[in-house]
Parts: C-alpha cells; structure tokens; sequence
C-alpha cells in the first residue's frame, strides 16, 4: 500500500534572509510540529538551466520514523516544486527519480540472488523489477494479472512489506518455497497463496528471519522507494 509519513501541511513559497543549509533547517524546525525531530541537509545539487536554483533534500526522523523532503531554494525563497513548460512537467519529479535510480542502481546491483524471486527468463522481453508486499491490497491486484505480464515482460519480485509482521512472515514463506520450485507455474501458485488475504500457516517463523525482510525493506526505503507496489526497468539499474 502506498504509504508515507506525513508530518507537515503542502509547503508554501516561503521567504529566507539567505537559504543556507543551517536556516533551511530552521525554518523547518519551526514548521513542523512534531516532537524530538531532527532535520538535516542531506544532500544539495544545482538545477539544470535555472541559474542560481537549488535542489536540496533533507532528512526528517523523530527516532524511530524518517522521511525525506525535497524542496528547491533560489535567493532569499524555497518553493515546494518547479514546473518546466520546456520538459513538460515536475522538475522535482524527474530530479527524485533520477537520485532514486541512482540509489536503486547500487543497491541492486549488489542483492543476493535469494532476495529476488524471478519469473520469466526471455531475453527479448524486457524486465520489470517489483517492490511487492504480500499485505499490500495494491500488490495483490498487480499479482492477479501476472500471466498476463509475463507475456510481454520478465519479473523479478523483492519484497519490501510495510505492514504488520504477518507480511514479513509471509514474505519469508515466499522467498523460502520459491527456492524449490522447479518453474514459473510452481512459484506464483506460492506467490498466489500468501498474497490470498484468507490464507493461514502454521510455520513458525523466527525472529532473525523477519528481521531479514525487515533489513532488506529499510534497505530500500533508505535508498528512496516511497511505497509498493513499486516498479522499475531493470535496464535503468544496470546503467
């Protein structure tokens, strides 16, 4: 399921004496009204064309939740977003993607094959790689037509579940019987059977291995996947 952290009201252009790193992070101090937040500048990137304009990230965590904010910064104002007439749409849009591929691209290219449950092996089709949650109601209508994307396109599954420990468990369950299936049939009938909501177990599955799915999730996040279901080219985080 979609899900984000949302602390703050949508942001307003907002005056600044100058926007250094320290004041931007005062100004939202004193925006954001949650308790024992932190917030740092965690990263600063001229933008393309519009001289003069930041792209500036920054880290939101009360401890035990985080968020990233991406906010653009040009003289003594902060703008929420900037619209490019020229590339047709969101610059904020296209400049997150492009990091989030780019943090995406390291991690990937680094997983242990055991996080990934691959379906389809045509190299004239081009693959998809899926953040899924067993739990997600998003996920689950993704998974129904399956067949029908596996016609045109490869799939390879990590799982990165934002919800209760069930769904870690599930996701335990899948990455463990996907293991020994002997074909694609075999292992979205298990893909089927743990993202069916009526489905039980009786497999008691240990602290150690949910903290797996929960490392590799956070893994991702980290690297800035907002929610799943989630899809990318695998061609973009080969690069």
């Amino acid at each position: 399921m979609k899900k984000q952290i949302l602390w703050f009201v949508a942001l307003l252009s907002s005056t600044l004496f100058a926007a250094t790193d320290a004041q931007i992070v005062e100004h939202f101090k004193s925006t954001i009204q949650v308790p024992n937040i932190t917030i740092e500048v965690i990263s600063r990137k001229k933008v393309d064309n519009i001289e003069g304009m930041d792209f500036v990230t920054l880290n939101l965590s009360d401890g035990a939740r985080s968020q990233k904010l991406s906010i653009f910064t040009k003289d003594d104002l902060i703008f929420p977003d900037v619209i490019s007439i020229k590339q047709g749409g969101s610059i904020k849009e296209m400049m997150e993607m492009a990091d989030l591929q780019k943090n995406l691209s390291a991690l990937y290219k680094k997983e242990d094959k055991k996080n990934i449950v691959s379906l389809g092996n045509d190299p004239k089709k081009e693959t998809l790689v899926v953040f899924t949650d067993p739990e997600c109601p998003y996920c689950r209508q993704e998974l129904a037509q399956i067949e029908q994307r596996l016609t045109t396109n490869n799939i390879k599954l990590i799982f990165t579940p934002v919800h209760a420990r069930t769904s870690l468990e599930k996701s335990v369950l899948v990455y463990k019987e996907s293991a020994k299936a002997k074909n694609d049939a075999e292992k979205i009938a298990i893909l089927k059977k743990y993202f069916d909501e009526t489905v039980s177990y009786e497999q008691k599955i240990s602290d150690e291995e949910v903290g797996r799915i929960e490392t590799l999730k956070q893994k991702y996040f980290g690297a800035g996947i907002k929610g799943v279901p989630f899809m990318v080219r695998e061609k973009e985080l080969l690069k």
